[in-house]
């Protein structure tokens, strides 16, 4: 018996079921430039590099070089120069430091790799007098201005210590922002407080006074040896 083909019209419906069929599983394949679960993994000494439209590079993670086997991080701007770095650039053995730096290559921010703490930048340290007579004094028995300052603010609160000492009956001292008392102390009570900035503001410029008054027929002595800012 001869061999009847198939009909020509039922092998196109199944061949555009078919292509239906790899359409729809390809729509569902997620999008190649999404990662929406799990982790992406570079290894074996790869890199993820990030370039504008120019070829420039801003952002790499990996191998950085130009010491072979570095891994690091570097942030850089879009001239090229360095923003944000993870990296040390000149050995593989000494730990690596995060640095900030600004358009011209200078570093604002940096950590100190061996001992701790801060590299950059350089915190000033202010001296007072060390004889309590050469401190501003007052026989005022009112409240009376003996420091003032207005700094520029970046923090909420700020950490103060100040001491006072006088002749015959005493007398007391107190921090004030803005007119608010935030510290208060005496000629037998030394000042050591955290205090929030009253209605603080970044980049505001209170008025922080320290303040005394003297007793009756007395002299106060007082002064600020440590005042700077602390997060909340």
């Amino acid at each position: 018996m001869a061999i009847i083909p198939q009909d020509l019209t039922d092998r196109i419906r199944r061949l555009e079921a078919q292509l239906r069929m790899l359409t729809t599983a390809a729509n569902r394949r997620p999008a190649m430039n999404q990662v929406l679960h799990g982790d992406v993994e570079i290894g074996e000494g790869g890199s993820l590099s990030v370039k504008q439209p120019g070829g420039a590079e801003t952002f790499r993670a990996g191998e950085v070089g130009p010491i072979a086997g570095e891994h690091a991080l570097v942030v850089r701007r879009r001239d090229g120069s360095v923003a944000i770095s993870v990296w040390n650039g000149t050995t593989t053995v000494q730990a690596q430091a995060v640095r900030i730096k600004d358009a011209q290559g200078n570093e604002l921010l940096s950590e100190d790799v061996v001992a701790g703490g801060l590299a950059r930048p350089h915190l000033p340290v202010v001296m007072s007098p060390a004889q309590g007579g050469d401190w501003p004094s007052t026989k005022a028995t009112d409240w009376t201005d003996l420091q003032v300052a207005w700094p520029e603010v970046q923090h909420p609160r700020m950490e103060v210590f100040a001491q006072a000492l006088a002749n015959g009956a005493g007398g007391d001292i107190r921090i004030t922002v803005d007119g608010q008392t935030v510290a208060s102390g005496s000629t037998s009570k030394t000042i050591q407080a955290t205090f929030k900035i009253p209605n603080y503001t970044f980049g505001a410029h209170p008025e922080i006074k320290l303040q005394a008054r003297a007793k009756a027929s007395s002299t106060v002595w007082a002064c600020v040896q440590r005042l700077y800012g602390v997060a909340s």
